[in-house]
């Protein structure tokens, strides 16, 4: 492993467990202190950690932004942005089907539960983990930080991919339902096989994600 390798893979065990320092800490510090207005306790722990993961990473996606600009026309942009949402679709239609198979009648999933519940609760902090955190922080965190150690293409797509469904697994105490664990390994591969084909560019993946969030999030807010 050469010392470049080293210090990506040294840089993202830090963020790693940062990511689950503060997670835990927050929760402590809400149960500790008995603090009713957790939303708010989380929003400033998420952007803090938002905060830092751009910083840690801002050589990156400087490279990144200079790729976009340099190579990328604003129609290659759109078709690979709309090439990414139409992958993704085609999973989310056939999951569904598997799911209705498996499991008729489950409506939604535990994460869209949350962030239904988050909606009531707190409709800002719901706009911003939902449109910028999961946006900025979680494509940093489980697509960028991994490439960066991981260099062979179908490593990272196919291993790299168990990150996200694997700490949601750790996070939610064993409780995460095995289609929801199969759902988000999938989403991981597919968003991880548009970040190689797209010269591991995040704002690709970035802009994917982020319609992706905001269709449903608006149809969320309206019922």
């Amino acid at each position: 492993m050469s010392g470049v390798q080293t210090k990506h893979l040294l840089k993202a065990v830090c963020i790693y467990l940062l990511y689950f320092v503060y997670s835990v800490l927050t929760s402590q510090i809400v149960s500790s202190l008995q603090i009713a207005n957790t939303s708010f306790v989380n929003f400033i722990a998420d952007f803090l950690f938002t905060c830092v993961i751009a910083i840690a990473y801002y050589k990156e996606l400087k490279e990144d932004a200079n790729t976009l600009c340099q190579k990328y026309t604003f129609v290659k942009i759109i078709k690979r942005v709309l090439l990414g949402i139409g992958a993704i679709m085609l999973l989310r239609i056939g999951m569904g089907i598997v799911t209705e198979i498996v499991s008729p009648g489950l409506s939604v999933d535990s994460n869209t539960a949350s962030i239904l519940d988050l909606l009531k609760t707190s409709p800002i902090y719901a706009i911003f983990k939902t449109m910028v955190f999961a946006v900025i922080s979680e494509e940093l965190l489980f697509r960028k930080s991994i490439s960066c150690c991981i260099k062979n293409d179908w490593l990272f797509v196919f291993l790299g991919a168990l990150a996200y469904p694997l700490l949601n697994y750790v996070f939610s105490g064993g409780a995460t339902p095995i289609l929801d664990f199969v759902m988000y390994y999938m989403t991981a591969i597919v968003l991880n096989f548009i970040y190689i084909k797209n010269d591991r560019n995040i704002y690709i993946v970035m802009i994917v994600k982020f319609i992706l969030q905001f269709l449903p999030f608006i149809v969320l807010v309206l019922i």
